[in-house]
């Protein structure tokens, strides 16, 4: 029985200690990715202290592939066959970890108009690795005089089994009618399958139509109206080979954050797999890229990024598609060269960006791609994170140069620097491309030592990132108003908590999951107040738990453990 009491304490102990070792600790290794060559270079970070373990695996995917240094937090990985898809797991200190999906297509990736929108062409491009075209595929049917622009492939991979569209580039007496045309991947069966007045009975011109396809086979349509107010539409329509289709209208008015209507003159849009458009827009001076989701009456579009060519300089000639490559960076179409912005990049950059020239070459105009890479954007650009002490609180503010989609920041505080709790929330802008400042503030409830904190930052598809790590270092002065004993407990737990007035206040504790336990209200004096709690926690299992108490000036955070 002895034996059996010291072995049972043993694994008690053990796995209390796994459960601190391992609290708030994360693994990242970065969005999935599309490459087009026989090998990919992975890198992940970790919250994890001290001088952590690393072991990179493959979890599943066909057999054969290498990791040049499995045992590090970078490696390469070889032997990738074309059209497989891998998922590949880093694992930190045996016990934390994370995986991304890899999929490797080779082959024709990117078609375009060109010689200013008379033929269509394909051409193999992978990053700033040009391997062959263009290489003319058909002529399309335009109206008479014209050329063509926004051209589009469906979302099947296989060039003998998609299916191309396109619109005439009128960019005088369309009077807002837009004219959707649709082939074969060959060019045969060309029919004109959609027809819409996007002006109604106006005959204002539409100075700006380009057309793009998302992941789920829908057309889209970015249009720009040149009446008075330059009024940007959003269109979509259902394709079916070269069958008639019917286009309708999402959004009559959408909006823009960090720019101007009037940009949209050349350009394009094309769509990673979550549903973002990137649309790329130039007044022939100036070219940006604006991203953001279709979203029925309400679709902002916020300016990402300013472009320069590979000299550094703003693009100055006539900038006219985007499309995705299998690479999962972004290819730009200029008239004078294509140009690159790598994966990395478009998950992780704002403000200026220089693209990379992959090749120079005239003719080329709007790009079509059937490669709709997952991308995690970054939903806020953090500029500055600091912490002071005011009074007997921390004063927490941030500042963001700009924000896309985000939904809320989490405030996370620890007393060790590993593991962290979250302490209260703060609301972000949603969309901005100007800077905002944030503050928070944090009641100290301890006397000495460091309080740590760090920034969780969400947006509204869940997606988060953590800021740095800041400290506020105590000296003394400060009184701790709560305590909780004993640490660890078995059946009862004490919380002693000096108030500064009597009044009711709300208990609350959560599990190590997140998930709240116990939730009461409790009366308390001015003074020394002491709370034991036994019955209400008689039936929680062995773990870690967060207790949390509000007052009315007050919240405070305690970490207990129950053996």
């Amino acid at each position: 029985m002895k034996k059996f009491t010291l072995i049972f304490s043993i694994f008690m102990l053990s796995s209390l200690l796994f459960s601190l070792l391992s609290y708030g600790q994360t693994v990242d290794v970065g969005p999935d990715r599309l490459v087009g060559t026989t090998s990919i270079n992975l890198a992940g970070t970790t919250t994890a202290s001290g001088s952590p373990t690393f072991a990179w695996t493959k979890t599943s995917g066909p057999s054969g592939v290498t990791f040049s240094t499995p045992n590090s937090a970078t490696t390469a990985v070889n032997g990738l066959t074309n059209g497989s898809t891998y998922v590949f797991r880093l694992t930190v200190n045996g016990t934390i970890f994370d995986e991304l999906t890899v999929k490797m297509i080779t082959g024709t990736n990117l078609w375009a108009t060109s010689s200013t929108g008379t033929r269509v062409s394909s051409f193999t491009v992978s990053g700033t690795t040009w391997t062959s075209g263009p290489t003319d595929i058909f002529t399309p049917n335009v109206s008479p005089g014209t050329n063509t622009a926004g051209l589009g492939r469906s979302a099947n991979p296989s060039q003998t089994g998609g299916y191309f569209y396109w619109m005439p580039n009128n960019f005088s007496g369309n009077a807002g009618v837009v004219n959707v045309y649709g082939a074969s991947a060959t060019g045969n069966n060309q029919t004109l399958i959609a027809t819409y007045d996007f002006n109604g009975n106006s005959s204002q011109d539409l100075g700006f139509v380009r057309l793009g396809f998302d992941g789920n086979g829908t057309g889209w349509i970015l249009a720009r109206s040149e009446n008075n107010a330059n009024t940007l539409y959003l269109a979509s329509f259902i394709p079916n080979g070269v069958n008639p289709t019917t286009i309708t209208i999402v959004d009559a008015n959408v909006s823009l954050s960090g720019g101007t209507n009037s940009t949209f003159f050349n350009g394009d849009i094309c769509f990673s797999s979550n549903g973002t458009m990137f649309a790329l827009a130039n007044n022939g001076s100036q070219t940006q890229i604006f991203i953001g989701a279709p979203n029925g009456t309400n679709t902002t579009l916020t300016k990402r990024w300013d472009l320069e060519d590979n000299n550094g300089d703003p693009f100055n000639v006539s900038v006219n598609g985007v499309a995705f490559d299998n690479s999962g960076g972004l290819h730009i179409s200029t008239g004078d060269g294509l140009y690159y912005i790598s994966q990395s990049t478009v998950n992780n950059t704002t403000g200026t960006v220089q693209c990379a020239l992959v090749r120079s070459v005239s003719g080329l105009t709007d790009l079509a791609s059937n490669f709709f890479p997952n991308t995690i954007l970054l939903p806020v650009k953090l500029e500055d994170f600091t912490v002071v002490k005011n009074g007997n609180n921390a004063l927490l503010k941030w500042n963001t140069s700009s924000e896309f989609n985000s939904s809320h920041f989490e405030i996370e505080r620890s007393f060790d620097g590993v593991n962290f709790v979250a302490v209260g929330t703060k609301q972000a802008a949603g969309n901005s491309a100007t800077d905002i400042t944030y503050d928070y503030t944090d009641p100290i409830t301890v006397s000495t030592g460091n309080i740590y904190y760090r920034l969780k930052t969400l947006d509204i598809d869940g997606k988060s990132s953590y800021s740095k790590i800041i400290s506020l270092k105590l000296n003394g002065g400060f009184v701790k108003r709560l305590s909780t004993y004993p640490n660890p407990f078995t059946s009862n737990l004490k919380l002693e908590l000096n108030a500064d007035q009597s009044e009711v206040i709300n208990l609350r504790i959560s599990n190590n999951a997140g998930q709240v336990v116990l939730n009461k209200n409790i009366s308390v004096q001015k003074g020394n107040n002491v709370i034991v709690l036994s019955s209400e926690i008689a039936s929680l299992k062995p773990g870690v738990f967060i207790v949390e108490v509000n007052t009315t000036n007050q919240k405070f955070v305690e970490k207990v453990v129950k053996h």
